[in-house]
């Protein structure tokens, strides 16, 4: 997480205040909510490169996508703990 000091003008305080009481978030969260949807918008806005993959990488991930719907998998929660048993 990266931790963000600003620098408000009493106006512009109060305008952010204003409209997270909407909501009835404090300023901060206000600020964390406004920061939220504009990143959301410039995500849905921005061209995301899309890769094609490989004829064969598709055909090992449609594989293991078999493998996983037919229960030959299984969930794994300590990666360390798995790899160090290996």
């Amino acid at each position: 997480m990266t931790k963000v000091q600003l620098s408000l003008t009493d106006q512009e305080a109060a305008i952010l205040t204003s409209y997270g009481s909407r909501f009835g978030y404090n300023l901060s969260k206000t600020i964390r909510f406004v920061i939220s949807k504009a990143s959301e918008e410039f995500l849905k806005e921005s061209a995301i490169p899309v890769y094609k993959m490989s004829r064969k990488t598709e055909e090992v991930a449609l594989e293991a996508l078999k493998d996983h719907e037919g229960g030959k998998t299984h969930k794994i929660n300590d990666v360390d703990e798995f790899l160090n048993g290996l």
